[in-house]
């Protein structure tokens, strides 16, 4: 354990004396990557998952007719997806040798199922929307929460270090992933998307169990899953339970939770002392977890991914 050689409230301090257009890599990682923890990140990721598949067409990838690992391995793949995400929270920009590699691994892996799922590759709108929701998500769920979300110069930094990032990867042959002009262009952007772009898949709502159940199963015991389900499904709109067919918790669980989660964080941020040393992310998921046995709602989801078949106007229907 660090011994503590800064001021008891150093983080906002120092965000404050830097400057978003330079050091935006910095105040990225001072924002998000102290004050939080194993099983408040695995519960972010869980949710951008949920906000990913929305369209449907890159559920189908992760499914693979349920046998994809996302299904089968659910900790596997959680553990990769957090080992990706912690590279490029901690690095210090698209120049940094760790994150270049790390973006790169995830471009070879989908140019291998590019050429096995065509018909899933993502389109340019579904790469500029993941980049919008590395960047920008985390600020609108803590609206919904209740609290001030991003500061004006946590925004100017987010914005640049996740549009630099979006340079590394590649769509097809094209290099570079296209950005909105600033952090206000994202917001817009991330409406407009999940105003037009999401559609029900079954396979989606496969990925969206799945996740619920790899968070369940990693930091609750199985009679509080519910209480695992509640809390990650309380931080989603109505729109985006609507999307995977998911009914959220009751309205007075939803606020409640809601609300402790608004009270733990800013107790952290205000009065707790700032942590001097970045979350144990790596550590956290460095040893495998066991698979458990697939949940019911899991394999329901299957069950309902297997029974239909896509109809010539593009809706499902269900073979008798």
């Amino acid at each position: 354990m660090a011994t503590r050689e800064k001021p008891r409230k150093w983080i906002d301090a120092e965000i404050e004396a830097l400057d978003p257009d330079v050091d935006h890599a910095r105040i990225w990682q001072l924002g998000n990557a102290y004050r939080t923890s194993p099983m408040i990140l695995n519960m972010a990721v869980c949710h951008g998952f949920l906000r990913l598949v929305g369209p449907g067409s890159g559920a189908r990838t992760l499914v693979r007719g349920g046998t994809g690992k996302v299904v089968l391995h659910q900790q596997r793949r959680i553990e990769g997806t957090m080992r990706a995400v912690w590279t490029w929270y901690l690095g210090e920009g698209a120049h940094d040798p760790s994150v270049r590699e790390s973006v790169e691994q995830v471009n070879r892996q989908h140019d291998a199922w590019a050429g096995k799922y065509p018909d899933a590759i993502l389109d340019v709108r579904q790469y500029t929307y993941t980049i919008c929701v590395l960047a920008a998500e985390p600020h609108r769920v803590m609206q919904r929460l209740g609290l001030p979300g991003f500061s004006a110069k946590e925004q100017r930094a987010a914005h640049r270090h996740w549009s630099q990032i979006a340079g590394l990867f590649r769509i097809g042959s094209d290099q570079g992933v296209p950005v909105p002009a600033d952090f206000d262009g994202m917001l817009a952007f991330l409406a407009d998307f999940e105003r037009n772009d999401y559609s029900t898949a079954p396979e989606s709502n496969v990925v969206a169990e799945a996740m619920l159940q790899q968070f369940c199963d990693r930091w609750f015991p199985r009679p509080l899953h519910g209480l695992g389900r509640a809390l990650v499904l309380s931080l989603a709109t109505p729109e985006l339970l609507a999307v995977h067919g998911l009914k959220g918790p009751r309205p007075l669980v939803a606020r409640t939770l809601r609300r402790t989660l608004r009270t733990l964080i800013t107790v952290q941020v205000r009065w707790a002392p700032d942590p001097v040393e970045v979350a144990p992310i790596r550590a956290a998921f460095a040893e495998p977890r066991p698979e458990t046995p697939m949940g019911g709602r899991l394999k329901a989801a299957l069950s309902g991914m297997r029974g239909q078949r896509p109809a010539p106007d593009g809706s499902t229907s269900t073979d008798v």
